[in-house]
């Protein structure tokens, strides 16, 4: 069995290695196309691509760089390989496709009370949108639920233990999904349900088809000509890694620290570079006032 899924995995990667696609969205796409409903298709698509632009969009925002686009029906994946990923940014990031969904569905509700003639129009979009992100909320890895939930699981677990208990979710609903559809097969067909059981059953083998995020590297920043100088209040308790993700590439940070007795101190991205090299990231910037770091900051 174990031969059989390698096997099935490097056919996979092969495949990702040839187009930009996973495999079962081309399956997905055969699908619509069979059922000669290629505009429900289309619309699945941006439905999507709503999704995935959630993530992308709050993971720069927190201070991640895509390192890898995939069209796929479900999920992000986080890089872990530069260096140990915050369990609360993968939860942040997570939950920003479904909250996407929901707010498409949620304006195009209202919509409806405001110009009900767009219903016609904007339905299947609202409907698919909806279901997206509930689907993505189950907690079965490497759906966003399933992230949220391993990243949960990770405080007691190492990460591997955390995500394969997550997988094991998939076997249940895929069980689940598969049976609903064989039921639906003598009281209402609902293709649907097989579908979703499949690609939770190719999360199982494959959880790579994914895009991928890794830290920006700020230490690399071209430098311009001119730049948009923001300055961030932050208190002292902060790290210096919590100020390295709010350095943007296309901006010039200066943090402005609010201490204790009222007084600030101004940090900008180059001292907090210069001093993340030679001190822990995980430093508080209270401690970098103590004596043994004073001379740091001057």
């Amino acid at each position: 069995m174990k031969g059989k899924l390698k096997a099935v995995t490097k056919k996979l990667e092969w495949i990702k290695s040839k187009l930009p696609i996973h495999p079962t969205f081309i399956l997905l796409f055969l699908w619509f196309v069979l059922n000669d409903n290629l505009l429900c298709f289309v619309t699945f698509v941006l439905v999507v691509l709503a999704h995935e632009y959630g993530h992308y969009f709050v993971a720069k925002k927190l201070g991640y760089k895509l390192d890898g686009f995939f069209v796929a029906p479900y999920g992000v994946s986080l890089n872990y390989s530069e260096r140990a990923f915050d369990s609360r940014d993968e939860v942040i990031i997570a939950i920003a496709g479904p909250v996407v969904n929901f707010a498409i569905t949620l304006v195009l509700v209202s919509l409806w009370w405001i110009v009900p003639e767009v219903y016609n129009f904007t339905s299947d979009i609202a409907g698919q949108s909806i279901m997206l992100g509930m689907y993505n909320l189950l907690p079965c890895y490497p759906l966003d639920g399933g992230r949220v939930l391993a990243s949960y699981l990770q405080k007691y677990l190492t990460r591997e233990k955390a995500v394969n208990i997550t997988r094991k979710f998939n076997y249940f609903f895929s069980f689940l999904l598969l049976s609903l559809f064989i039921v639906s097969l003598f009281i209402d067909f609902n293709p649907t349900l097989c579908l979703c059981g499949c690609f939770l059953i190719l999360g199982i083998i494959d959880s790579k088809f994914e895009c991928r995020y890794q830290p920006i590297n700020v230490f690399k920043k071209k430098t311009k000509d001119f730049s948009k100088t923001i300055f961030l209040s932050v208190n002292s308790e902060v790290t210096l890694s919590q100020l390295l993700k709010h350095i943007e590439v296309n901006k010039y940070t200066i943090f402005v620290v609010i201490l204790k007795n009222g007084n600030s101190i101004y940090l900008d991205e180059g001292k907090v570079k210069k001093l993340s090299i030679t001190i822990p990231v995980s430093t508080k910037i209270c401690d970098l006032l103590k004596e043994d770091y004073n001379n740091s900051l001057h």
